[in-house]
């Protein structure tokens, strides 16, 4: 008992990591993609109540807690998942839907839609936000104000607001984008949305710097000669909205890809300079050599790009121009 009473205290053990547990996210920036994007995007948005008749739930907010992991050690800080295309799912035999034989659309493109639930359940039914007022003119910015494309993105049967028409926009996102998870549930998962009720400033959020908050319109085909899958803008070209919803959205964990467990070490397949920020613009910090390799321990993912941050703090790109520069890969691909 001496003895022990002379020994120094030892120290509580750090409880395991909850192999569940999801960080929402920290917020980075990085450089805008266009600079009239960002001009016409308004620095705080307000949703307005709309006065017509819906079968639109009233909105519930409910705040995302900000997990964080119990360490100061530079881990993984936010677990992204990228949403699968219709080749990777055996209900579309591996294919484009277009390529089924009871395909009943008009042609063989179609919008690439994966619907998203109000509850853990895929028979909970789907959710429309309206999305007049300044969440509009945010959709119109992210597009450029290009007629157009707004035109398109609007239709009743773009996919977006399919049935019931603009502003009713439809719970769902599309193959390739990007989200992040609030939660788990019955093999099913909580996605992260733009608040509805209190977006705060949105002025430099887009594809380019939060392609979880903002998503692609992504088209699907099939090749019947070649008999492959591929993707394709919308005839008017890249169109984006913000991935937004007055309710709680739930997703199926099938239906996604999580992005690598970090830390990693990773290979470079080709040189490539090591960059002070995530982006191709970004100043030089050094050089990584074809075949060195280099340990990982975040994302950050810009548009349909992923970069990688190093110990040290500077980055390298993992995914760029739709082309992998070290061993780092994933099955599902991002949008065109």
């Amino acid at each position: 008992m001496l003895i022990l009473a002379c020994a120094p205290s030892v120290a509580t053990p750090v409880p395991p990591l909850d192999p569940h547990a999801i960080n929402t996210f920290i917020v980075q920036t990085a450089d805008a993609a266009s600079a009239n994007t960002q001009a016409a995007i308004p620095s705080t948005l307000t949703a307005t109540a709309t006065l017509r008749s819906t079968a639109t739930p009233l909105p519930t907010f409910t705040n995302i807690p900000t997990i964080v992991f119990p360490t100061t050690a530079p881990i993984q800080r936010k677990q992204y998942f990228r949403v699968k295309h219709d080749n990777q799912l055996a209900v579309y035999d591996f294919k484009s839907r277009t390529g089924a034989k009871d395909w009943q659309g008009y042609d063989e493109f179609t919008p690439e839609v994966v619907p998203l639930f109000v509850a853990p359940s895929t028979g909970s039914g789907t959710h429309r936000t309206i999305v007049d007022g300044s969440w509009e003119v945010y959709i119109d910015a992210l597009n450029d104000q290009d007629k157009r494309k707004i035109r398109y993105l609007k239709l009743p049967n773009s996919g977006l607001f399919n049935g019931a028409g603009f502003p009713r926009l439809e719970s769902l996102t599309m193959g390739g984008n990007v989200i992040t998870l609030a939660e788990l549930q019955g093999g099913m998962g909580r996605v992260n949305t733009i608040n509805y009720g209190s977006p705060g400033s949105l002025k430099d959020v887009t594809y380019w710097t939060r392609p979880d908050l903002v998503h692609k319109f992504v088209v699907v085909a099939w090749n019947k000669k070649n008999k492959t899958t591929y993707w394709v803008d919308t005839p008017k070209g890249a169109v984006y909205w913000p991935f937004v919803s007055s309710a709680d959205l739930w997703i199926p964990l099938d239906r996604i890809e999580p992005f690598p467990t970090l830390p990693a070490i990773v290979t470079a397949n080709t040189a490539q300079e090591i960059k002070k920020t995530p982006s191709k613009d970004g100043d030089r910090a050094g050089q990584l050599a074809e075949g060195e390799f280099i340990r990982i321990v975040d994302y950050y993912p810009s548009g349909p790009d992923v970069w990688g941050r190093t110990g040290s703090g500077s980055w390298i790109a993992l995914l760029l121009n739709r082309q992998y520069l070290t061993d780092w890969k994933m099955e599902t691909v991002p949008p065109p």
